[in-house]
């Protein structure tokens, strides 16, 4: 809103020409509401005075999922408070508040994802894995293995099933069962001998 000023020197238009103007500024009094807060209003200056007191003492209702609902009124601070590696909040130059999340992040509880998650850099897992719900789903492995494979109870899970069986087993040294009876692979081709006996045949494996 402008400054209107209104000298001693005014004559009767001059007067006209300002109120007409201020009149502009301050708009008309039709459009104001009957009441604001319950409170009656019928002029601009009772308008902003119960406004005013409306937003000072009313406030507005904050409630999340946690904690006891609050009302912030003008003279509070609203601070949106960031958990360290789950949340981080900033407030810009240009009065906005951003919340997001950092680049660490900590999930202490569960984390359910309903559609595809791609994952870049490592990852390690503790604690018990399970991949697939169902025999129709696969799991393919385009990386080598770094690490023995050993199943968590002896003479309990098979290597294949009938019907789903391995093709070509690659392996050097020895096959060794669980009393300790071992299958020797000859170097290049030859005899396949065990502990006892040994069998004539030949193989190549070259």
């Amino acid at each position: 809103m402008a400054d209107r000023n209104a000298p001693a020197s005014f004559t009767f238009e001059d007067w006209r020409v300002e109120f007409n103007e201020l009149a502009v500024d301050v708009g008309d009094i039709a459009g104001l509401p009957t009441t604001i807060d319950s409170n009656p209003v019928t002029d601009i200056v009772e308008a902003i005075a119960e406004l005013n007191t409306a937003i000072g003492t009313t406030g507005i209702g904050l409630a999340a999922d946690s904690g006891s609902p609050e009302t912030l009124v003008i003279s509070d601070t609203l601070t949106i408070n960031g958990t360290a590696n789950e949340i981080e909040t900033a407030v810009s130059a240009t009065d906005t508040i951003t919340i997001g999340l950092p680049n660490d992040v900590t999930i202490t509880n569960d984390l359910n994802v309903g559609g595809n998650l791609d994952v870049t850099g490592n990852i390690t897992l503790g604690g018990n894995i399970t991949m697939g719900d169902a025999n129709t789903d696969t799991v393919t492995i385009a990386a080598d293995l770094t690490s023995h494979i050993i199943p968590d109870a002896t003479a309990t899970y098979d290597l294949g099933a009938s019907g789903k069986e391995w093709r070509n087993l690659y392996f050097s040294d020895n096959l060794i069962d669980e009393n300790g009876v071992s299958l020797s692979m000859p170097a290049a081709s030859g005899v396949i001998s065990t502990q006892g006996f040994g069998i004539a045949i030949a193989v190549a494996l070259g």
